[in-house]
């Protein structure tokens, strides 16, 4: 069989069952190896949200522009405060300037925004904070997300009962063949998709903290998921 051809059947075995096949390359495993996936997912109500949004302005003047824009951003800070939000978790980025056309024999405006990120750390005042970034002019783009403070301690319990599932498929996996499951030779987070050097070629694991941004939907969520995925290679005894 080519050196080709044996990689190929490595591959499906190491992602199907248990495979004893030997390599002839040193970056191959030289034993009978089994691979599997564990996940382990976990719904939570979260303790924290974070809100992001653009305050802009637009004038024939620069200066009148850069003016409302320093008021309109006094006005979102003090709202902010009014919410219980911290000045230590409010992040007010950049102002952009840019000159925009406004008809075709006028000069053009200029156009001035900045983007706010602020963490609320009390959702309770959560419904009333966004209700009033709504109603402001000249607040756009407002999205938001979840997460809970204690959410890396929540993902490394995951990834622990992500391990123990692969552990636990992988042994029985090995079992119904009359094997037992050896030492773990590779991990990894995302999928193993080809036997390589060292073992296989690492993708980017899939980890969930949290929400993913949205825009539109500004109601605290019941609960948000947690889930970790991993991956290994076990040797066969």
């Amino acid at each position: 069989m080519k050196l080709s051809r044996t990689i190929a059947a490595l591959a499906l075995c190491a992602m199907s069952a248990s495979c004893g096949a030997q390599a002839s390359g040193g970056a191959l495993p030289s034993h009978p190896f089994v691979s599997s996936s564990g996940k382990a997912q976990l719904w939570m109500r979260p303790d924290i949200g974070e809100v992001k949004f653009e305050a802009g302005t637009q004038d024939a003047s620069a200066e009148t522009a850069a003016g409302q824009l320093r008021e309109l951003s006094a006005s979102a800070m003090q709202l902010l405060a009014e919410h219980g939000v911290q000045e230590a978790d409010i992040e007010a980025y950049e102002i952009e300037k840019k000159t925009v056309p406004v008809g075709e024999q006028r000069q053009p405006a200029y156009s001035m925004g900045r983007l706010f990120h602020a963490r609320v750390r009390d959702l309770a005042q959560w419904p009333a904070l966004i209700a009033k970034l709504v109603e402001m002019d000249h607040i756009t783009n407002i999205s938001s997300t979840f997460d809970r403070t204690d959410g890396d301690d929540i993902n490394s319990q995951l990834m622990a009962a992500a391990a123990d599932d692969a552990r636990n498929k992988g042994s029985s996996l090995a079992k119904s063949f009359g094997r037992k499951l050896g030492p773990v030779v590779a991990i990894a987070r995302g999928p193993l998709s080809q036997v390589g050097a060292p073992f296989m070629e690492l993708q980017a694991g899939r980890e969930t903290r949290g929400t993913a941004p949205q825009t539109g939907k500004y109601s605290v969520p019941d609960s948000i998921a947690y889930s970790q995925t991993v991956n290994a290679i076990f040797q066969l005894k």
